[in-house]
């Protein structure tokens, strides 16, 4: 099941990394290096993640508060938005760029890195090991692999954003916004069932499909063909 899983993880990475760069983008090489450096990028903040939690969490105990798990989503936010930022960040910085290229070597590098992040969590190859079991419904199964699609499509938002802000401006706020975005659907996807409705992940599919939406539009006005003015 885990190469099924994968094969799922690619096609919402593709999705996602479609709508925002468009067929124009999607052509060029240099997309598809931000896709293999978003790759690397997800098993590099994985292990770094770890290692700064074992580094911070000693401190005050904070492994045995009740902050440990948004102390811990926290940092893996901001080590995983950073790392799948340098890249395209990068590019942008040596590569004469507008917002609508750096848009898309963002969401090239966030959906490399969500593919990536999707296969170490294990969490889709988990969803679909119980098809077929007696606690599992065709409905049921659907509704678990398809859940997956929302943080592959946050992820490759989050990091185009940020490479859109490093060729119009504001990166800083861009950062925060990206990383508060990922904190918000850490936390939520932790969430306890609501009368059997998983309310958390609704609202980080909420959050995901906000901002790529808004991404979307915003390339769509770019690519617009400027009106002559006679």
């Amino acid at each position: 099941m885990d190469g099924v899983a994968v094969a799922i993880a690619v096609v919402f990475a593709l999705v996602g990394m479609g709508v925002l760069a468009g067929r124009r983008m999607v052509a060029r090489a240099v997309l598809w290096v931000c896709v293999a450096a978003g790759a690397i990028g997800g098993v590099i903040a994985r292990e770094g993640a770890h290692l700064a939690w074992e580094w911070v969490s000693p401190v005050g105990a904070l492994y045995r508060s009740v902050a440990a798990t948004p102390a811990q989503t926290m940092l893996a936010a901001a080590i995983g938005e950073l790392v799948k930022a340098t890249v395209p960040l990068a590019l942008v910085g040596v590569v004469p760029s507008d917002g609508v290229a750096a848009m898309a070597y963002g969401a090239g590098a966030g959906a490399g890195f969500a593919v990536v992040i999707t296969h170490l969590e294990q969490g889709l190859a988990g969803a679909l090991r119980l098809v077929g079991s007696p606690i599992t419904t065709p409905l049921t199964t659907v509704l678990a692999v398809t859940g997956y699609l929302f943080p592959v499509l946050l992820h490759t938002g989050t990091t185009a954003y940020v490479a859109r802000a490093g060729v119009r401006g504001g990166l800083g706020a861009a950062f925060l916004l990206a990383w508060a975005l990922q904190v918000a659907s850490g936390l939520a996807a932790r969430l306890p069932l609501v009368g059997g409705i998983p309310v958390g992940r609704a609202l980080g599919a909420a959050l995901a499909v906000a901002l790529v939406t808004v991404l979307w539009r915003v390339r769509l006005r770019a690519e617009r063909p400027a009106v002559a003015v006679d």
